[in-house]
């Protein structure tokens, strides 16, 4: 209790010096130019250090982000695994925490209302306007694992498939003909309903029901060399093979995948898998935000993904494909303020780019202050020395007085003291003389009127004539 009062007590001390220089600021208290400078001056030293101490506690405050993945034994959670363990052992301001989801839809939703952070998503999937890109990770290929009896796409007619949910409907129905996997059956002259379609839920789960032959065959886009491809490929129990597909009609159809081949032996091992390199096609995994997510933390996030990249490789190949895109029309979307500000770091600022004409402004702004100043001074001169020249008149005027012996002569004093008067407020009200200067020439014209007054007195009650020899 004693320290909240303490503190309380210091932060009301400070409050009521901060309003006593607005005060002053303001000119409520009648302080000179001097104090109002010193007050702007000190009020800007204190806003600037609370702004250098809310960027020092920012700068030192950590950072929770969250990053939705698939499912353990995918590409997407070991990827993200792998930033987090690097993030985390480079002692970076960002922690990350994962958060399995099932899939690319999933993670979008969840980016968009706000559950998570980060998301690494299929390039293909629908995005909404708040989300913002942040790189373009690693490309995922288009495989068609089958039985071998299969031997061509049309040989899938009344067979059972297994389809990753990003190749169905927007909600993963597989009925939709609109979905990747219907228009592709579609472009092989294979209806809807010649195939028979079952949403994959886990690459395990289809591992296993392919093995036991419910299912004849797997569609899904994945990286090059996931190890449960791999072991489809290798498994004597029920052999699958890649079937490919020409990119060029997928191509004409659907913008967002590229041309790309699963190349030679892509798969270890002897004898070599593929035998010969099969045609598919690529669509890109990106990493997303939300645009309200911080922007150090997206910037720094970028950094590791780019200046830690060897560690990441170390650990998942995948990094190496990550990209640097120019703009966020490349990946199709507006990118993170924090990542765009990693991008082009090695840009000019502002201030570099503009540094000839902010110098030449800065130059002019000088001189011209200077001369205002100047300016500024001289005119008050003028108004002294215009002061100065009623003072000696006045004075001249009271020692005149002493040496009057008429009324007529007094009388002529007092006009004199009138002109000069009546001349000194007109100066005033146009401005030849300022206020503090008509407040010294009061104090002489006072003693002038005393002086008259007491030489009229000494003339009225002097025996004789008025006037005096």
């Amino acid at each position: 209790m004693h320290t909240l009062r303490r503190c309380w007590g210091v932060i009301s001390s400070v409050a009521f010096w901060i309003i006593g220089q607005l005060c002053i600021l303001v000119g409520r208290n009648g302080k000179s130019i001097r104090a109002r400078f010193i007050s702007v001056i000190a009020l800007a030293s204190i806003v600037m250090v609370l702004v250098f101490s809310v960027k020092l506690i920012h700068a030192h405050t950590r950072i929770d982000i969250s990053l939705a993945t698939a499912g353990k034994g995918g590409e997407y959670y070991a990827f993200g695994d792998n930033l987090k363990r690097v993030i985390d052992t480079n002692k970076q301001r960002v922690r990350i925490n994962l958060a399995e989801t099932p899939g690319s839809r999933e993670n979008i939703q969840h980016l968009e209302t706000g559950v998570v952070d980060l998301a690494i998503v299929q390039h293909d999937i629908p995005t909404g306007p708040s989300v913002r890109a942040v790189a373009s990770l690693f490309p995922e290929l288009l495989h068609i694992l089958v039985a071998e009896d299969v031997e061509s796409i049309l040989d899938l007619r009344n067979k059972r498939v297994a389809v990753s949910p990003c190749l169905l409907g927007e909600n993963g129905d597989p009925n939709d003909p609109n979905s990747f996997f219907c228009r592709l059956m579609e472009r092989h002259s294979i209806a809807g309903n010649e195939v028979e379609i079952s949403r994959m839920e886990k690459l395990e789960e289809a591992h296993q029901a392919f093995l036991g032959r419910d299912i004849d065959a797997i569609v899904l886009f994945i990286a090059l060399g996931n190890k449960c491809i791999t072991g489809l490929l290798r498994q004597q129990a029920r052999p699958a093979r890649l079937l490919p597909i020409d990119a060029n009609t997928v191509e004409t159809w659907y913008p967002y995948v590229e041309k790309a081949s699963i190349p030679r032996g892509a798969f270890w091992g002897i004898p070599l898998v593929p035998e010969t390199d099969v045609s598919t096609v690529s669509v890109q995994a990106l990493l997303l935000t939300h645009r309200r997510v911080d922007k150090d933390a997206i910037s720094e996030i970028t950094r590791v993904l780019y200046e830690h990249r060897n560690t990441l490789m170390a650990s998942n190949p995948r990094a190496a494909t990550v990209r640097l895109p120019s703009s966020g029309e490349d990946l199709g979307m507006p990118l993170h303020a924090g990542a765009k500000a990693y991008y082009r770091r090695d840009k000019p600022g502002f201030l570099v780019t503009y540094a000839d004409p902010i110098a030449l402004f800065l130059s002019l702004s000088v001189l011209c202050i200077s001369a205002s100043w100047r300016l500024r001074l001289n005119f008050q001169q003028r108004q002294k020395n215009r002061a100065d020249t009623y003072n000696l008149e006045i004075l001249g005027l009271i020692e005149q007085s002493h040496q009057i012996k008429s009324m007529s002569e007094l009388l002529e004093v007092r006009q004199k003291l009138f002109s000069i008067f009546k001349r000194v407020i007109q100066d005033l009200d146009e401005d030849r003389l300022s206020v503090e200067s008509f407040q010294l020439f009061n104090i002489p014209c006072q003693v002038a009127i005393g002086a008259i007054r007491h030489r009229e007195w000494a003339l009225t009650h002097a025996p004789g004539d008025s006037d005096i020899e």
